[in-house]
């Protein structure tokens, strides 16, 4: 199925709720994650809907050189977690948060650095001009939907360690989304084409 438009992505969302605990039932009782959020924001252009990413830059405690969705650890002033992916979001990439409109989230995701991040989705009222953060951000990108969405790019490698079964790999043109990234790629991509959740090709 090819989803192209907003209301089209919004239907097929809605059609099946996520279960929250999805990936953190067999965590270990003994780790204390820390709270984060990230913002997986889309618009709608006219060949279709993209998908905004970031690469951060070099010198970030975490995640440093990755693609990333905009998102960090919640602050003591946010009012919710959402209020910290849309603040991280205005941060990083010098767009205020009115320009998004929640349209609903995914099911926290543990990670191995100890947070648990809760992804929200969101669509931005038009491609904006970006003004990224130099210090975090070194390059904003989009890339379009129906190419994360493709299972034949999702690849998985095996690998049971702090609850986490598969560490996801998506190639798109010369870059590598991995890691967390690519993991809430593929619940995205669940969420919104369950019938496809067994398809993915193994690295081990």
């Amino acid at each position: 199925m090819m989803i192209k438009t907003r209301e089209q992505f919004i239907r097929q969302f809605n059609l099946g709720r996520p279960s929250p605990t999805r990936f953190v039932k067999e965590l270990p009782i003994h780790y204390e994650l820390r709270p984060s959020a990230v913002l997986i924001a889309l618009v709608e252009q006219p060949q279709g809907i993209e998908v905004v990413l970031t690469k951060r830059t070099d010198n970030l405690r975490h995640h440093a050189g990755q693609i990333c969705f905009p998102g960090g650890r919640q602050d003591a002033d946010d009012g919710s977690l959402q209020v910290t992916a849309l603040r991280e979001f205005e941060e990083e990439l010098g767009v205020h948060r009115d320009q998004v409109e929640i349209i609903g989230q995914l099911p926290d995701m543990p990670v191995i650095s100890r947070f648990m991040i809760r992804p929200y989705v969101g669509f931005l009222k038009s491609l904006p001009q970006w003004h990224p953060a130099p210090a975090e951000v070194e390059e904003v990108f989009t890339v379009p939907l129906h190419q994360l969405l493709s299972h034949q790019l999702h690849y998985a490698y095996q690998l049971p360690r702090f609850g986490v079964q598969r560490v996801w790999f998506i190639p798109w043109r010369e870059r590598m989304i991995w890691g967390a990234t690519a993991a809430i790629v593929r619940s995205l991509s669940e969420q919104l084409l369950p019938t496809t959740q067994k398809l993915y090709r193994p690295l081990n």
